[in-house]
C-alpha cells in the first residue's frame, strides 16, 4: 500500500513537538498509557447503555510487555478500538485529539468521564524513543481490524489485519543506544515500573506487566537457603489517588516520595498536612512544608503563597 502523507507540515510539527513541547524523553509511556485510558473510558461509558459490550469498569485493563532481544516495548488495551476512518482522523493529522472530540460529543455528561489527551500531540511523543511505531486496532462492534504503521514525519500505512477482539496495541520499535542516550532502559522491567508509578499511578485502570521476582526454594535449607527466579503478572499502579486515601493507609515515605517526585525536591517535607473539607464545597488535599528555604526565597523574583 503506498504511503500516506500526514495531513499537517509534519516534519516541521514532528520535531518541534519532540525537541520543545516535550523535555524528558520518559513521558512518552505516561501519553501512551493516557490514550489507552481513555480508550477504555470510552468502551466503559459506551456499555452504560449497550448492554451487548457485556463489560462493566472491572473488566477493562492495560497491559505492557517486552521483548528486549527485539526491543520492542507493547502497550495494550481493551477499550474501544478504531477503524480506519479513526486511524485517518486521529493518527494522520498531528494535534487532532479523538479524546476532545468525544468529550465534546458527550456534552454534560463528560463531568463522569476522565478522558485524559485533550491535545492531540502525545501519541506523537512516542517517536522520541522508536524509531518505528506499529498500531494494531479494532473497533468495538467493527467487523474489521486495521494496522497503522510509521517510521516518523515520512508518512504512514494503513491495511487491514487481523485482530479478534476491539482495543488497540501500540507497538514500539526503541531506538538504538547511542553515547549520549541510552534508550535501552525503557526496555528494563524495573525501569517501566519505576514510569508507571511516577507518572500513571493514577490511572483508574490496572496497568499490568510480567515482572521477574526472586523465591526461597520449597525444599531449601535453612542454613544454605538457595533461591529461584519466577515470572509473575503484577498490577504496577496503585488506581487511587494518595490525597484520597486515608491517612491510615498511607505511609509517611510514600507521602515524601510523592513530594519530591511533583516537586522535584531533594529532601523531605519537614511536614505532610493532608486536609479534608465536606459541605457546600468539598475537597481533599496535601499541605506540604518543604524541607529547606526555595534558592530564590531571599531575592525580589520569589512569589509568595502556595505552589500548587
Amino acid at each position: 500500500m503506498a504511503k500516506k502523507q500526514f495531513k499537517a507540515e509534519s516534519k516541521r510539527l514532528l520535531d518541534l513537538m519532540i525537541n520543545s513541547i516535550y523535555t524528558h524523553k520518559e513521558i512518552f509511556l505516561r501519553e501512551i498509557i493516557s490514550n489507552a485510558s481513555d480508550a477504555c473510558d470510552k468502551l466503559c461509558y459506551q456499555a452504560l447503555t449497550d448492554s451487548a459490550v457485556g463489560m462493566d469498569r472491572g473488566d477493562f485493563k492495560i497491559e505492557i510487555s517486552v521483548d528486549k532481544d527485539a526491543r520492542i516495548l507493547t502497550v495494550s488495551d481493551n477499550g474501544i478500538g478504531m477503524d480506519r476512518e479513526d486511524l485517518e482522523n486521529n493518527l494522520g493529522i498531528i494535534a487532532s485529539s479523538g479524546s476532545y472530540k468525544f468529550k465534546q460529543e458527550i456534552g454534560d455528561d463528560a463531568k463522569d468521564t476522565s478522558v485524559i489527551g485533550q491535545f492531540g500531540v502525545g501519541f506523537y511523543s512516542a517517536f522520541m524513543v522508536a524509531d518505528h511505531i506499529t498500531v494494531v486496532t479494532k473497533k468495538y462492534g467493527a467487523e474489521s481490524a486495521y494496522m497503522w504503521q510509521s517510521s516518523g514525519a515520512d508518512g504512514y500505512t494503513v491495511t487491514e489485519c487481523e485482530k479478534e477482539t476491539p482495543g488497540t496495541d501500540i507497538i514500539m520499535h526503541v531506538k538504538p543506544d547511542t553515547e549520549d542516550e541510552k534508550y535501552g532502559e525503557f526496555l528494563e522491567n524495573w525501569k517501566l515500573q519505576e514510569l508507571v508509578r511516577k507518572y500513571s499511578d493514577y490511572i483508574r485502570f490496572p496497568i499490568r506487566m510480567e515482572v521477574s521476582k526472586t523465591r526461597k526454594k520449597e525444599d531449601s535449607p535453612e542454613d544454605k537457603p538457595e533461591y529461584e527466579t519466577y515470572s509473575e503478572v503484577e498490577t504496577l499502579n496503585s488506581m487511587v489517588p494518595i490525597w484520597q486515601r486515608a491517612k491510615s493507609e498511607v505511609t509517611q515515605e510514600e507521602y515524601h516520595k510523592f513530594y519530591r517526585d511533583k516537586f522535584h525536591d531533594y529532601t523531605d517535607p519537614q511536614r505532610c498536612v493532608p486536609v479534608s473539607v465536606e459541605g457546600s464545597v468539598t475537597y481533599k488535599a496535601l499541605l506540604f512544608v518543604p524541607g529547606a528555604a526555595p534558592f530564590d526565597y531571599y531575592t525580589k523574583e520569589f512569589e509568595k503563597g502556595l505552589q500548587l
